[in-house]
């Protein structure tokens, strides 16, 4: 390495850490002040010719390039008082989360660089933000209202803080009267509701509220009179309620692992900024409640670039939940905690710094989901960490939510399955699922038992209260063995590509070969599988653009009601990812 990337390595180093120590808060009229500082800037922009940011850089870059053929909004998505499938709820909700991920890409986009072009296209998103969604303000503010709009108004803030040198001066009291306006209203009718302020209210809906809203009064303090306070209040609720009980004891967010993710992000987002602004360090005084194992336990492989599929990083998780939602958030953690598992995981990231491009896009209006986190993992990103993995167990159970993970090593491509209480079972391969089954018990209540692990073999199991009724073993290095019990209907799994059939209950690729022991292949269905998008407790359809159909295999049980199936790897990927 050379001395003078060396020496941008300590400066960036360095200003991760002093700006952090503070003991008063920022000057009330810099910008910008949540994320970086203007005297921080020179190093990270002099990080981007250096290999881990520039990686991170060029993904961030284009991106942005595709922001800058996006129109800003002009017009507002009212709320409708019927609305049965909420179809107008994920089109306001989308449709904000579209504003913000390309306003804060873009202010990112132009703080990293100083490209002008970025700056003005920013400024326009930002302001054009404000007028869209101004009447927002005024309206009453709800659950339903509150998850996108709290979102809306953090971006704009962050947007305000990364382009404040490119607004005039009425353009600023522009954007400070909306974001006061709005966020006064969200805190006098919504946040110090008992209900929402009180101790009940403290899962992934709660974190992702009380971070934007505080961010706004990070963004806005000595600005605007009343940001105190709401920084107070969002400093609360994250100490009080958020941090200590917003995960379970084990790790997992208990609403699904997307949201172990989602709330990370806003985690980080408020704890990021509040210690930049105000010195009050949570990262240190809440370590133990910042929990990755759930990260460590399903993450199978590289994530690169193009449309997401279900199970293709990260198992058990839908498109919009692969490695490019979790690595962000490793890579402030390995900053954080200087864990380099955490570091290794985050690098087999590819598109790490890009805006992610969800195929969740409403019916009608099309609105998509975005979300933008590239400009975080730049700054969050330390290149002093090193990226490996050490003896970090490789088998996880997580019993909050029901689900047990059994990895065969630490290297990218290599087996790695996934088990839940429904019934899913997900083992990963060569690179992608190869079986995927979705929610098979047909018993009524069952519990995961415990993981046993001795090295050699990892095995956890499904019980009906008398039995094991289905158990999943992992025989290292190369087999995982499925079996089945008590089963009537026949099984049905799903992969990415249609094997072949060398003999009657033998299915191969080039990843595995698979051997049904008990029971018999009754069929392969090359389009057999559907993966329809929807939200809404399914009631509302989503626009797809990638929509497709995979291969379906059916294994009709034996006499006794059993399916045995032994995966085989067919390779075992030697080099570390």
């Amino acid at each position: 390495m050379s001395c003078r990337a060396c020496a941008i390595l300590v400066v960036l180093s360095s200003t991760f850490l002093v700006a952090w120590a503070a003991d008063e808060p920022a000057n009330s009229v810099v910008h910008p002040r949540l994320y970086f500082t203007a005297e921080e800037l020179p190093a990270l922009h002099a990080a981007r010719e250096t290999p881990g940011h520039a990686r991170i850089w060029k993904n961030l870059q284009e991106s942005a390039d595709w922001c800058l053929k996006k129109t800003p909004r002009t017009e507002w998505i009212a709320p409708v008082a019927e609305d049965p499938v909420y179809e107008n709820l994920y089109d306001r909700f989308y449709a904000m989360m579209q504003d913000m991920a390309i306003t804060e890409h873009l202010a990112f986009a132009y703080a990293l660089s100083g490209d002008a072009r970025y700056g003005d296209a920013a400024r326009d998103w930002v302001l054009a933000a404000c007028r869209a969604w101004k009447n927002d303000a005024d309206a009453t503010p709800d659950g339903g209202k509150a998850y996108a709009v709290c979102r809306l108004i953090k971006g704009v803030a962050v947007g305000y803080d990364m382009v404040y040198d490119r607004l005039s001066e009425a353009e600023r009291d522009e954007v400070r009267g909306m974001l006061a306006k709005t966020a006064a209203n969200y805190h006098q009718h919504y946040f110090n509701t008992p209900s929402i302020h009180g101790p009940t209210f403290f899962t992934h809906h709660a974190v992702v509220e009380f971070s934007s809203f505080g961010v706004v009064g990070l963004a806005l303090l000595g600005e605007v009179p009343e940001a105190q306070q709401w920084v107070d209040d969002a400093t609360r609720k994250f100490t009080v309620d958020l941090l200590p009980r917003g995960l379970a004891e084990d790790g997992a967010q208990t609403e699904g692992a997307t949201f172990w993710a989602s709330t990370m992000h806003y985690r980080l987002f408020y704890m990021d900024a509040l210690r930049r602004v105000t010195g009050r360090d949570l990262y240190k005084e809440f370590e133990r409640y910042m929990n990755a194992d759930l990260a460590l336990a399903t993450i199978a492989t590289h994530h690169n670039h193009g449309w997401s599929k279900p199970h293709q990083s990260v198992v058990l998780e839908p498109p919009y939940g692969q490695l490019d939602y979790y690595a962000p958030v490793l890579a402030a953690l390995a900053r954080e905690y200087r864990k380099p598992i955490y570091q290794y995981l985050a690098s087999w990231d590819q598109t790490l710094g890009g805006i992610q491009q969800t195929q969740y896009i409403t019916p009608n209006r099309r609105e998509q989901l975005l979300f933008a986190l590239g400009g975080y993992a730049y700054v969050w990103y330390d290149p002093t960490v090193p990226a490996e993995s050490g003896d970090e167990q490789l088998s996880r159970a997580f019993p909050s939510v029901g689900q047990a993970y059994l990895r065969n090593s630490w290297r990218a491509d290599d087996l790695l399955a996934g088990v839940a209480r429904d019934g899913s079972v997900v083992v990963h391969a060569g690179g992608e699922p190869v079986f995927v089954v979705a929610g098979a018990t047909e018993t009524g209540p069952v519990t995961l038992t415990e993981i046993e692990d001795d090295g050699e073999t990892a095995w956890v199991g499904l019980n009906d209260g008398d039995d094991t009724i289905l158990s999943v073993e992992l025989r290292r290095p190369d087999r995982v063995v499925l079996e089945w019990k008590k089963r009537v209907a026949p099984l049905s799994f799903w992969r990415y590509t249609v094997p072949s059939q060398p003999e009657p209950n033998v299915l191969k690729d080039s990843r595995v070969e698979m051997r049904v022991v008990k029971g018999t292949v009754a069929s392969v269905k090359p389009d057999g599988f559907f993966i329809e998008n929807a939200v809404g407790n399914g009631k509302l359809k989503l626009h797809d653009p990638v929509a497709k159909r995979y291969p379906l295999v059916e294994i009709q049980p034996d006499a006794e009601g059993n399916i045995t199936i032994e995966i085989i790897s067919a390779a075992n990927t030697e080099a570390d990812g």
